[in-house]
């Protein structure tokens, strides 16, 4: 039995900004589970090698079951590649998107859809077990979908280190690279999954609420791997709740120091999916500074408490100034900050009220998206029930948060051309102001941090200046 696992070609996305590749860390995963089981496996990453549907399907059609990784942007891609096909060929969808509407996939030449996490699921589809007893899959039987009930979360600590090797530069180094990537090579590192939280943008189909980490051993031992066999020289960790358990991270940090000094390697740490701003203390950043971290991002989202609460961001406007300060006294070198606009309850006034709120907090960067509700997450079925939507829901390759388009209204919303205004404005008013420029071309240090800036330039320049459709 051989396996493909596809991660698509975002391309079109690319266009639009987002023109840096991160490596499939998903798939690896479930490709270490395969092997550890003797399965054959390969990765094909359409991303990094820039194929299209045609030449990815001409890599493909030699395996007996082939799976993609499918975010929303990604959704024409894998329809395209599954119709391109030979039917004896089994084609098995899993990701956010495929969790948020799964019918949707079946209905488009999927034959499997695995809604969750998908390491065990996806094992338990290549070793041929009955599909009506795998749990968090979806199929078609006689003509109908059915939808077996949902799988249990995965204790993270029981899954084989990712499958790295089977990636381009072993998916440390180019074509892999990140908007805050300084050292390389470099590598993202996930070391919990799920988030008590219930911010209503955010999709917890994957993931869920519960906050499952791994022990500080256990990332130790891959941060070890990935310093000692690649060289890995900075760090990125991708969670989507780091430092819910403080104490934990604080371990994590405390063995990343004596790591440094039994290796004589040093390397570096980023935490740029977002941190949150209210759970952090001053032993807690020390610790982080004292092991290397040079970048800290946190998920702000809104300069107006009543939008804070109705997302609910559980967190106030003075929480989340007294943490950046915080954050800056100990001396971490940069701080960035998430915000959003045409959150629910947003206006002219809440909106300028973030854009001001932004301002005046000491964060090097920010960055500002329009609001974007993803299949699966509570805002897509809010819009859905109360609100219109303001594309066709064909071309979903122009479907993401980054793309400067907005793709609903909603009574408790400002109207699209006012959100648009604001998009714009705030990227004026926080990066041209002569003190923030004069600021950050002082803290220049190293060629990588210059090549950081003038990527982030190149972004914002293209999304102030560029024309953007309110609808498609």
């Amino acid at each position: 039995m051989s396996v493909l696992l596809v991660q698509p070609n975002y391309e079109r996305t690319r266009r639009s900004g987002a023109w840096l590749i991160n490596p499939p860390i998903g798939l690896a995963y479930i490709a270490a589970v395969l092997e550890k089981n003797g399965i054959n496996v390969d990765i094909l990453d359409a991303n990094a090698s820039n194929l299209s549907p045609e030449k990815t399907a001409e890599k493909a059609k030699k395996y007996d079951i082939v799976g993609v990784s499918l975010l929303t942007p990604a959704y024409n891609f894998g329809i395209s590649l599954m119709k391109k096909l030979p039917s004896d060929v089994l084609k098995v969808g899993g990701g956010p998107h495929a969790t948020g509407l799964p019918e949707e996939l079946l209905r488009n030449g999927f034959d499997i859809v695995v809604r969750g996490e998908g390491e065990f699921a996806f094992l338990d589809i290549v070793k041929g077990k009955p599909q009506k007893k795998i749990d968090g899959i979806s199929y078609k039987k006689n003509g109908r979908i059915v939808h077996n009930k949902d799988s249990e979360p995965i204790d993270p600590n029981i899954l084989p280190f990712p499958a790295r090797d089977l990636l381009p530069s072993n998916g440390v180094d180019l074509p892999y690279l990140s908007a805050g990537t300084i050292y390389r090579p470099w590598s993202p590192i996930v070391t919990s999954r799920g988030c008590p939280f219930n911010c209503y943008y955010c999709m917890k189909g994957i993931f869920g609420w519960k906050f499952r980490p791994r022990t500080p051993d256990n990332v130790l031992a891959e941060i070890r791997f990935l310093v000692e066999k690649y060289g890995v020289k900075e760090f990125d960790i991708s969670d989507d709740a780091f430092n819910f358990d403080i104490k934990r991270a604080e371990k994590i940090m405390d063995g990343i120091i004596k790591l440094k000094k039994e290796t004589g390697r040093e390397f570096f740490l980023r935490v740029s999916n977002g941190m949150r701003v209210d759970r952090v203390t001053e032993t807690f950043l020390k610790k982080m500074k004292d092991a290397g971290c040079i970048h800290i991002a946190y998920g702000v989202e809104s300069g107006n408490q009543t939008v804070l609460d109705k997302i609910p961001k559980s967190i106030t406007l003075g929480k989340i100034r007294a943490g950046i300060e915080l954050t800056r006294k100990v001396g971490i070198p940069s701080i960035s900050g998430f915000f959003m606009l045409g959150l629910i309850g947003d206006n002219r006034k809440t909106m300028e009220d973030t854009i001001n709120f932004a301002k005046s907090l000491d964060l090097d960067r920010v960055s500002i998206s329009l609001t974007t509700p993803y299949p699966g997450t509570r805002l897509f079925e809010e819009i859905r029930k109360n609100g219109r939507f303001l594309f066709n829901f064909k071309n979903w390759e122009d479907y993401h948060h980054t793309s400067g388009r907005i793709m609903f209204t909603h009574p408790d919303v400002a109207q699209p051309k006012v959100i648009k205004y604001m998009y714009q404005k705030y990227y004026r008013e926080f990066y041209f102001r002569p003190e923030y420029v004069i600021k950050q071309i002082s803290k220049i240090r190293s060629l990588g941090q210059l090549q950081m800036m003038s990527r982030g330039l190149i972004a914002i320049v293209k999304s102030t200046i560029k024309k953007q459709s309110l609808v498609e």
